[in-house]
């Protein structure tokens, strides 16, 4: 075949998008990337997480604490297991052909009535109630049931991978049933909310049984690490919004000052930093010689989603204190503080788990970057801490400015600790590794 042929047949596959085999990708393709396709579907997730975050804020600045977060993680943990469960299949089968494409268009809608159903769950969980709806498990179910179709899809024209395949389609449509009957039964509240915990465990679960039981699809370990990273710098996107709406509304009330500028510049540098301790687990170049760990590397991920949005979550929660009134500063430090906190926590539970290495001579760097978190909650606590912030209040814009500068200066510290030390304890713990374990698909 001339070059001009091999072009010309490239160049069909990339226009011509009519229904082509579904027989599963090369687990072992080297530099394969996310797919426009892919990117798309993503988008939906900036809306869903940015109205969990938004939700939160809400509730957090009315004082509904503990609803609001248990809402509030069930609504981040539906949407970023739907993400996950279309990823996985798209890792191993993703063609790119008519079919993928309607499907994955099915579940993007899916999302977006999702979303609507959000203001609801928030609200039924502030009285008391489940925070399960109606409207939210359409949104989940039409999310789903498209997947169901490319499973039984992939299990008639893979049959290498078909028992695995049919397990995926029989326990997402167990799981569908599941949450319809948690929506629809009028059972009390803590028992609606004991059936999701169990339910949702249920499906995280299920999945690591089948594949030791039929063996694993044909997904591929360095694509699947690239997609976790392009939803994680989604998420960051989120703290980024909610920096800009929290000096929006500050610089409305009292103009442009020097706290001010310090405001905006650290929750740019919240966001920066969080991006740069991310990305300092090499999980990509790992997973590829250790695609075994994935499983446990990727449900590590489902909080780490909810707390970086959280951080945003806290972000916004300022800006109704600037804009509303009723939060109080140590409220305010809560809210940036602690997911900050989990966040960073989290990445080093990541690492961890990626390196099957628990190395205690982080923590001393773990102490030191909470040092400024617990600062800052305790400037907020000093400064009328039943009383709400009063920008008006002689020193008012000065203690906000600290204390948001302080939750900066913990992820700053981070950022540099690694970059000093963290390294290196990174190429220890690799050397310390056995023999990589042949990943068969």
């Amino acid at each position: 075949m001339s070059e001009t042929d091999t072009f010309a047949s490239r160049l069909q596959q990339e226009l011509r998008h009519r229904v082509r085999l579904m027989p599963g990708r090369d687990p072992q393709e080297r530099d394969r990337s996310a797919t426009p396709l892919e990117l798309l579907y993503d988008l939906t997730y900036v809306v869903a997480f940015a109205a969990a975050s938004d939700q939160l804020a809400e509730y957090l600045g009315e004082g509904t604490v503990w609803p609001a977060l248990g809402a509030f993680a069930f609504a981040v943990w539906a949407v970023s297991w739907a993400w996950l469960n279309y990823s996985w299949f798209a890792s191993a089968y993703g063609n790119d052909d008519l079919f993928l494409r309607l499907a994955t268009i099915v579940q993007m809608i899916g999302v977006i009535v999702l979303i609507y159903g959000l203001p609801v769950s928030f609200e039924a969980a502030a009285h008391g109630e489940s925070p399960n709806n109606m409207l939210l498990v359409v949104g989940y179910v039409v999310m789903r049931v498209p997947l169901i179709a490319l499973w039984i899809r992939a299990s008639t024209q893979d049959p290498e991978h078909r028992r695995n395949a049919l397990s995926y389609v029989a326990i997402i449509s167990v799981a569908q049933l599941g949450w319809i009957l948690t929506a629809v039964l009028p059972l009390p509240a803590p028992v609606t909310v004991a059936l999701i915990v169990g339910i949702a465990l249920a499906e995280m679960v299920a999945p690591v049984v089948a594949t030791r039981r039929y063996g694993f699809s044909p997904w591929n370990a360095g694509h699947v690490a690239e997609r976790f990273a392009l939803l994680t710098l989604i998420t960051i996107g989120e703290v980024i919004a909610g920096t800009t709406a929290t000096v929006g509304a500050l610089t409305q009330e009292v103009g442009w000052s020097p706290e001010a500028v310090l405001i905006v510049s650290s929750g740019l540098l919240i966001a920066a930093a969080v991006w740069w301790t991310y990305f300092l687990v090499p999980s990509r170049l790992v997973l590829e010689q250790r695609p075994e760990r994935t499983f446990a590397w990727r449900y590590a991920h489902l909080a780490l989603f909810g707390s970086i949005a959280a951080i945003g979550a806290g972000l916004h929660l300022t800006t109704i204190a600037v804009e509303h009134g009723g939060v109080s500063l140590l409220g305010i430090a809560l809210a940036l503080a602690v997911p900050l906190a989990t966040t960073i926590f989290l990445i080093f539970l990541i690492w961890s788990v990626l390196m099957r290495s628990f190395d205690l001579t982080h923590l001393p760097l773990l102490l030191i970057t909470m040092a400024p978190l617990a600062a800052a909650v305790v400037v907020g606590a000093l400064f009328h801490p039943q009383q709400a912030l009063d920008l008006e209040e002689p020193g008012a814009m000065t203690l906000l400015s600290v204390v948001v500068g302080l939750v900066a200066l913990g992820a700053v510290i981070e950022v540099v600790g690694h970059e000093i030390v963290g390294y290196a304890h990174t190429l220890a713990a690799w050397r310390r590794l056995p023999a990589a374990t042949e990943h068969t698909g």
